[in-house]
């Protein structure tokens, strides 16, 4: 029992012994390891104007929503326009079955043509009524009689003649036209059915073109707005989803009042839609351009990191290596920010990889692009 304990410790002796041996043997890590450069993207800093904007999500709005209804009880005879499509102001749009309201024109015609002879017999026997009283023939109470049957036929005259008026006007009212130019809706009413007047809406005609983009301004940045207004015109663009072109504007309107609920304000921009590209309700982009920096140092956005001792951004060296230069950064917009210390024109900031980074860690440049020309 002791013999068999003895070599099962010795057993286990020699393969701990074993183990230290080859552990000894191995070369420790990272001796003569050399790490592979890391791979970045890298853009080149310049100095150009940097317009100063403020970006918000809003919503397309019509610059004039008119619905259009009925000004007289009647039925719907015919469509007139195409659904969804442009229209002009004065088009014809619906008519409404005018069988009653031409007989109620000719009767007004008939009772116009029998008052106007009526009035022709009254004004003849006051003319000859004004010789016989001087030859004594008739009493002075017999024309004063006759006067006044001529004054009333006269009046009555002018009542047939503003009934025919209003019945002509009534008979217009059957052909329903486009108060506006813009873009018809559908027919609310299918044709065949009756209308009351002043109350059924036919049909919503929107104005787009130019067209309003409302979007909340936080009020933050009414007192910027506000100034920038005060200069001048404020320019706006808009950006589609799914259309590369921006739409360019300005802004038209700031609400009298700030929502305390979301602490912002109503705001429009508007702009120019001849294509129709924006429609109402349409979810756009909206950029307003409150000032411009001249001149302004810039960098990529993505190039600028947080770190403990504020904003730095990676710099690569002639070398391929990376250097860490703390910043004072300033205004930041579309994707860019002013840099007013820590960088000069030329230099090449890392915009993606910086995780994998150092102080002069090895870089592999994979592409290099460079601050477009264009303003942001």
């Amino acid at each position: 029992m002791i013999r068999n304990t003895f070599l099962v410790i010795c057993l286990i002796t020699a393969c701990v012994a074993g183990v230290v041996l080859l552990q000894s043997g191995k070369p420790k890590a990272g001796a003569n390891e050399v790490l592979a450069p890391a791979s970045v993207t890298i853009a080149a800093v310049q100095r150009r104007d940097l317009p100063l904007t403020i970006t918000a999500a809003g919503r397309a709005e019509a610059k004039a929503s008119v619905a259009v209804k009925s000004r007289l009880d009647g039925q719907v005879a015919e469509m007139a326009y195409v659904e969804g499509r442009p229209v002009h102001k004065g088009q014809l749009l619906l008519r409404f079955d005018t069988a009653v309201l031409e007989a109620q024109v000719r009767q007004a015609e008939g009772v116009l043509a029998r008052d106007e002879a009526l009035l022709a017999r009254a004004t003849s026997d006051y003319k000859r009524n004004v010789a016989l009283v001087d030859k004594g023939y008739i009493s002075k109470s017999g024309l004063s009689q006759s006067k006044s049957d001529t004054s009333a036929a006269q009046a009555s005259l002018k009542i047939d003649r503003a009934a025919l008026d209003n019945a002509r006007l009534q008979l217009g009212y059957a052909r329903i036209t486009a108060p506006m130019d813009g873009v018809a809706g559908a027919l609310q009413l299918p044709v065949g059915s009756a209308a009351k007047a002043n109350d059924t809406t036919l049909l919503v005609i929107n104005q787009i073109d130019p067209i309003y983009v409302t979007f909340p301004l936080p009020e933050s940045q009414l007192a910027h707005v506000k100034l920038a207004m005060s200069k001048g015109l404020v320019p706006a663009s808009a950006t589609i989803e799914g259309i590369e072109k921006q739409m360019h504007g300005k802004l038209a309107f700031i609400d009298n009042a700030v929502d305390m609920t979301s602490g912002t304000i109503v705001a429009k921009a508007i702009f120019d839609n001849p294509a129709g590209l924006l429609t109402p309700g349409q979810f756009a982009q909206v950029s307003v351009q409150l000032d411009e920096l001249p001149n302004a140092l810039v960098v990529p956005s993505q190039a600028v990191e947080s770190g403990v001792d504020g904003p730095f951004a990676f710099v690569v060296n002639a070398d391929s290596t990376v250097t860490i230069h703390r910043l004072t950064v300033g205004a930041e917009t579309a994707g860019y920010r002013a840099v007013t210390a820590g960088l000069v024109a030329g230099d090449r900031v890392v915009m993606t990889g910086q995780a994998q980074l150092r102080n002069n860690t090895k870089v592999d440049v994979t592409s290099g692009p460079s601050v477009s020309s264009e303003q942001p």
